[in-house]
């Protein structure tokens, strides 16, 4: 296949995809044994030439996306009528960013830096598949640890875990003017105490958003 025809396939397979993209995944779709290391090629030019389009390709959760540009997201939500309920709720985004950032930890640890019970909204995070289960932590009673997910990596458009800010970058974007990161998370207790590192054991399955510790 010519370079051009499968750089058009490509960009067509991130335009149906509802998930990030990434060249080990699109080898697949190939029976010619296509080299990843062209598929990455192409997926880095497919970036870099719809830099200057009203779409744009980020990376995220380890592949690429075709995505609408944050400029657009109010006439976007317009058109597809949603409204706030659609987004995570305050308390959520307080208990996902402690998550976030502290990362593995158990719901009495999120529950001792909010200051709050967090079973509900531990909960509803499950149901959202933004957080899972990181086995048990080797202390009395075996509470499960919760992390976060790819989903949740493409909830907020991170390539991978490394691309959150730092707590002191954090403080000076919630501080300065209204970006997405702004508007979507806040860490609402950052100079809360790391969660104690603990031996972990498998992580036990969950259906249908069901908190495990309910049980």
């Amino acid at each position: 296949m010519e370079y051009e025809e499968l750089k058009s396939v490509v960009e067509n397979v991130l335009l149906a995809a509802d998930q990030p993209v990434n060249a080990s995944e699109l080898s697949k779709i190939f029976l010619d044994g296509t080299d990843k290391g062209q598929l990455q090629a192409i997926l880095d030019e497919l970036k870099e030439d719809y830099g200057t389009r009203n779409l744009q390709i980020m990376e995220v959760a380890d592949g690429y996306q075709l995505c609408t540009r944050h400029d657009y997201n109010e006439y976007i939500r317009k058109y597809l009528k949603l409204d706030r309920s659609s987004r995570l709720s305050q308390p959520s985004l307080d208990t996902l960013s402690i998550i976030a950032y502290k990362q593995p930890l158990t719901r009495q640890e999120v529950d001792d830096i909010r200051g709050v019970d967090s079973s509900g909204v531990v909960k509803t995070l499950l149901e959202k598949k933004v957080i899972g289960p990181a086995g048990r932590k080797k202390v009395p009673g075996r509470p499960i640890m919760y992390r976060t997910t790819q989903k949740f990596l493409e909830y907020f458009g991170l390539k991978d875990l490394s691309d959150l800010p730092t707590l002191e970058d954090l403080r000076d974007e919630l501080e300065g003017e209204d970006t997405p990161l702004q508007t979507q998370i806040e860490f609402s207790n950052a100079e809360a105490p790391e969660a104690s590192p603990a031996p972990i054991e498998d992580a036990p399955s969950v259906q249908n958003g069901e908190d495990p510790e309910s049980n």
